[in-house]
């Protein structure tokens, strides 16, 4: 309150220069500006220290008549308020734009309205002035507070909130200290040659004041807006002073339309490039917005993919040091997702991004990659980026983040690759550091590794990786063909149809075909699965389609469905409708699981056994025995068949342990209603041995090795009954 007091009352009291009666009218009132600035920044409350300075001013500097006293405090103090009451009810908050300036302007213009309408009153009814002079007070008692609000309320607003706005965005207008220095030099030059030209008699010494125009433009434009600011508070005041003053050459403006336009003159100086600087600075804060928006994580606030990808990208072609890749990737963050909904997984991630940043600092370059990666670039070789990582995978499983009552908890799985000049490119860093990251997720997470220390188990990924992209193309391409191999019933003679198992075959680019072992496998490991047999599944029924004259030769088809298949909610849906739309019949479809697609969610296997079943179609456990976990689930698994898996079947008449295993799933398979199916039968031992067990189908290349569907079905006579006795 006291400061600004004391602001205002200095503010005032340099206006005495402009007076040269009581009755006379100050052309600038700065003091306006502070109060209005002052005002607007601390509440309402201070318009008190308003009227104490201008008491304080009339009893020690301006001797006026006692009624005039009690107009002059009121036209200055309810102005202000009254303005600053019109701001604060449309905008609660002021920032640095265009549209808060024309605000302000307008409470200003408010603000000279009032306090002039009341204070060319207080001078009529005090007798200072005649009635014939009013228009003249008042428009002058207005301008001068409008200059005074222009010349100094953006300084003191800006230089008050300049944390602030070096906050809200520090690199807007950076410029060098020699620009700054050639602006300071030109201005006052600019304002110094103002007077000599006054001084001389030229007929035009008010075109000198373009320089300093032109200057608080190219100051909006390139400096930032509290300089600005500043430079048009000291430039409006002393055109103020030189013109106003009539100092050295310059003649007082006399009459009425004189002072309005000089007046009006210098309103229009200061006003203008404030709010050019206003709108120049928007603009910036406009593009560092989108700029962040573009490379910034908006959940964790670090580099997104394509920034990083970016600065790595820069970092690899000009550093020829080592240079370390970190993938970091979140253990079985999908169980907080499902258990505890998506807005507790992102608390996480914003948990998990600060571990981050506060391990490697701004020494290195942070990105959340998606999901629940992230990954970090640092200038440090691997041993030395280790360190970091391993405290990083420690505080991440010491973290616990508080949601609804419960502590969440994860662990990280974290890869390493190191490059050394000349820098390998980015794209192979990448597939390392991934590779080993995912390898470190296999070996049961919560653990670092480093890319080349296991060359061959990331060489294993890498090729699955490869393989997975093969798929895709062979997918899109339609590079998939149908392969069939017959199902031989050991107990019965055939009855001349087809009983039978879809393969797959897979031709390259060179149209070479491929047993498609590798690519199935790397299909369900990177979520293909269901596509894939989706694919098969559709090119079964349209090949059918095509060649209805073979649905009569089928007594059942098999046909193999991966794991994730089994928990896909939408495949169920797809087939159902798909099926239903064949001219294939429900009961000749027989559907292949693996016992360890059960054993992995048995509640949707069973859902979709149950929903099948009841359409008509069988159901086969493939590759039996090999994980003798599932025999508990036997009992509740609506199967028609157990395939006893190929590694027993052929050491079956040289192996007992073999034979014993047989042995035991062909009577269990018979004591739950169920038949066995032997595998990979490949010789008369085999087959004499599966018949002395009492399996009751078999298939291998002792029978036949697969063929095309169209050959298959093109043999001649069309026969499939196959003797298994020869």
């Amino acid at each position: 309150m006291i400061l600004l007091t004391a602001l205002y009352f200095g503010g005032a009291a340099i206006t005495i220069w402009f007076l040269r009666t009581p009755a006379d009218v100050t052309l600038f009132w700065p003091a306006a500006g502070l109060a209005y600035a002052m005002v607007l920044l601390f509440g309402l409350r201070y318009a008190f220290a308003i009227a104490m300075a201008q008491a304080l001013l009339h009893l020690l500097l301006v001797p006026a008549p006692p009624v005039f006293v009690g107009f002059s405090i009121c036209s200055n103090a309810l102005a202000t308020v009254v303005a600053c009451l019109y701001v604060r009810s449309r905008r609660k908050t002021l920032q640095l734009r265009t549209d808060d300036g024309l605000l302000l302007l307008r409470g200003a213009l408010l603000l000279c309205v009032i306090s002039a309408g009341i204070g060319s009153t207080g001078m009529l009814v005090a007798r200072m002035i005649p009635s014939s002079d009013v228009p003249r007070v008042y428009l002058q008692w207005a301008l001068g507070d409008l200059l005074g609000i222009s010349a100094l309320t953006p300084s003191v607003l800006l230089l008050i909130t300049r944390k602030q706005l070096r906050k809200l965005h520090s690199g807007v207008n950076r410029v060098r200290l020699r620009e700054y220095l050639s602006w300071v030099v030109i201005m006052g030059v600019g304002l110094l040659v103002i007077i000599p030209i006054a001084y001389q008699g030229g007929l035009y010494p008010l075109a000198g004041v373009i320089v300093p125009v032109v200057l608080l433009l190219w100051s909006a434009i390139r400096f930032p807006p509290l300089f600005t600011a500043l430079a048009t508070s000291v430039a409006t005041f002393t055109l103020a002073m030189i013109l106003g003053l009539g100092i050295d050459g310059f003649r007082r403006p006399e009459t009425l339309a004189d002072t309005s336009m000089l007046m009006a003159t210098l309103v229009v100086i200061s006003t203008i490039p404030i709010l050019l600087a206003a709108s120049f600075y928007e603009r910036h804060v406009v593009m560092a917005a989108l700029h962040v928006r573009a490379t910034r994580d908006p959940l964790t606030g670090l580099l997104n993919r394509d920034a990083f990808e970016e600065q790595a990208r820069l970092v690899l072609a000009s550093h020829n040091g080592d240079v370390s890749l970190l993938y970091i990737d979140l253990d079985n963050f999908k169980l907080i997702n499902d258990a505890a909904s998506h807005a507790a997984g992102d608390e996480m991630l914003r948990h998990v991004a600060r571990l981050v940043k506060a391990e490697f600092g701004d020494d290195a370059w942070l990105a959340h990659s998606g999901g629940d990666e992230f990954t970090v670039l640092c200038k440090q070789t691997a041993a030395a980026a280790t360190v970091p990582g391993r405290r990083l995978l420690a505080a991440i499983e010491n973290m616990r983040v508080a949601w609804q009552g419960s502590n969440l908890r994860t662990t990280a799985s974290i890869g390493i690759v190191t490059s050394t000049a000349p820098q390998a490119s980015f794209d192979e860093l990448l597939s390392q550091v991934d590779a080993a990251c995912h390898e470190a997720k296999e070996l049961g997470g919560n653990r670092l590794l480093v890319a080349g220390l296991n060359e061959e188990r990331l060489d294993t990924r890498n090729r699955m990786m490869q393989s997975a992209l093969n798929v895709r193309e062979a997918l899109d391409q339609r590079q998939f063909a149908l392969w069939c191999q017959p199902v031989v019933d050991l107990r019965a003679a055939g009855d001349g149809r087809a009983h039978f198992e879809i393969l797959l075959r897979w031709r390259d680019a060179q149209d070479h075909l491929h047993p498609p072992a590798s690519l199935i496998a790397a299909a369900e490991r990177f979520r293909l699965g269901p596509r894939l047999d989706r694919y098969v599944l559709s090119a079964l029924l349209n090949w059918l389609e095509a060649h209805p004259q073979t649905l009569p030769l089928i007594r059942q088809c098999n046909l193999n469905l991966g794991a994730a298949t089994l928990a896909d909610d939408e495949f169920g849906d797809y087939f159902a409708t798909r099926l239903q739309r064949s001219n294939l019949l429900p009961e000749q479809l027989c559907l292949e699981i693996t016992e360890t697609s059960v054993v992995r969610d048995l509640g949707r296997t069973r859902h979709f056994i149950q929903r099948m079943r009841e359409m008509g179609c069988r159901f086969a456990l493939d590759d039996f025995g090999t994980g003798f976990c599932s025999f508990s689930y036997l009992r509740d698994l609506q199967v028609d068949y157990l395939k006893i898996d190929g590694s027993f079947v052929r050491d079956v008449d040289q192996s007992p342990l073999s034979e014993a295993i047989v042995r035991s799933i062909t009577e269990i398979a018979h004591l739950l209603g169920m038949r066995a199916v032997a595998e990979q039968v490949e010789n008369d031992a085999q087959l004499a041995c599966l018949r002395d067990l009492r399996v009751d189908f078999a298939q291998g290349y002792l029978f036949q090795r697969p063929l095309p569907i169209e050959e298959f079905f093109a043999r001649p006579g069309s026969t499939f009954a196959f003797d298994a006795s020869t």
